[in-house]
């Protein structure tokens, strides 16, 4: 019998019969660390890093092709925590939600179109990102305000802004309130650094402010982000009227993360966190005062300066 058991366990050394070594291991460890340091909510962050550990160990990820795993770590991610910020990819693939996948949108420069000058004398500037503010950025933005300057009221078109920088949201609005005031419109909360960072309007900048003039902003289920953040902002503190749809519904900055074998995390680090409401738009969206279909964002806003003027 001892020599049958020998036997058996010679066999079972040739043939492979041990307990393999988790595939990918490097990458998903790695991954989880990540996670459960930087996450913005420590609670989902420690399930999140519990979980891939698991699943690793239960070989879930063991014969996955590169973009295969990327996705199979984002659904299980997402199971987690359903934060629209929180996102894995192989390499530079970018997937877009389907039902986004189709959309044309503009290239601008800094993500800002030219001033139009609508009939009845009403401004119109389509924003469809926002980019470091930064000095060029700055001049550009200072040279549309003095042609707003001149309208009777102002349409923001951000139906297709992605997002960006909260610096250049902290900019733009500045254009909207009066000078030597410092209005608190936003702050930003990382859990990893344990910091809060207050976002208010600069008292001095450069070109006319527009802080007297009525202002619109045109919005759809694609507006995200710090595209959210402007028209979050604007609407808690009555400074403009939203028309359009209700916004996408992410409200936390994010950082990327280089891992092994050519994955990418990109792992929401903060929250967002309005002065008024003390929460954000974060899984809700924006919500506008006037709902109707992107489409037809525009006509409406102008039938409302219509009335209003």
């Amino acid at each position: 019998m001892k020599q049958l058991y020998t036997a058996l366990i010679l066999a079972c050394s040739i043939l492979g019969c041990q307990a393999q070594k988790p595939q990918h291991e490097a990458l998903v460890t790695e991954l989880a660390q990540d996670l459960k340091q930087n996450y913005v909510f420590e609670k989902e962050a420690n399930a999140m890093h519990d979980m891939l550990l698991a699943n690793l160990e239960e070989g879930k990820y063991n014969n996955l092709e590169k973009e295969d795993l990327a996705e199979a770590l984002h659904e299980d991610l997402r199971a987690v925590a359903n934060d629209k910020h929180l996102r894995i990819r192989f390499g530079n693939r970018r997937s877009a939600p389907g039902k986004f996948a189709g959309r044309e949108i503009k290239s601008l420069p800094n993500g800002v179109g030219e001033v139009e000058i609508l009939e009845g004398n009403i401004g119109y500037l389509e924003l469809t990102g926002f980019s470091n503010p930064n000095g060029s950025y700055s001049n550009m933005l200072a040279e549309k305000m003095k042609k707003l300057a001149t309208t009777k009221a102002v349409i923001f078109d951000l139906r297709n802004n992605g997002g960006g920088s909260p610096g250049a949201v902290r900019l733009l609005s500045s254009y909207l309130f009066p000078a030597g005031e410092a209005v608190h419109l936003n702050s930003l909360y990382y859990r990893n650094r344990d910091v809060k960072t207050d976002y208010y309007t600069f008292k001095e900048i450069e070109g006319p402010r527009i802080d007297q003039l009525p202002v619109y902003i045109l919005t759809s289920d694609f507006t995200f982000s710090a595209g959210e953040e402007f028209c979050y902002n604007l609407l808690n503190l009555k400074r403009a009227t939203l028309v359009g749809e209700t916004t996408g519904g992410g409200a936390h900055p994010v950082n990327s993360y280089q891992l092994p074998e050519g994955v990418v995390a990109i792992i929401p680090e903060g929250r967002a966190i309005n002065p008024i409401t003390q929460t954000n738009w974060e899984g809700v969206g924006v919500e506008p005062h006037y709902q109707v279909d992107e489409a037809v964002a525009l006509d409406k806003a102008l039938s409302l300066i219509g009335e209003e003027l």
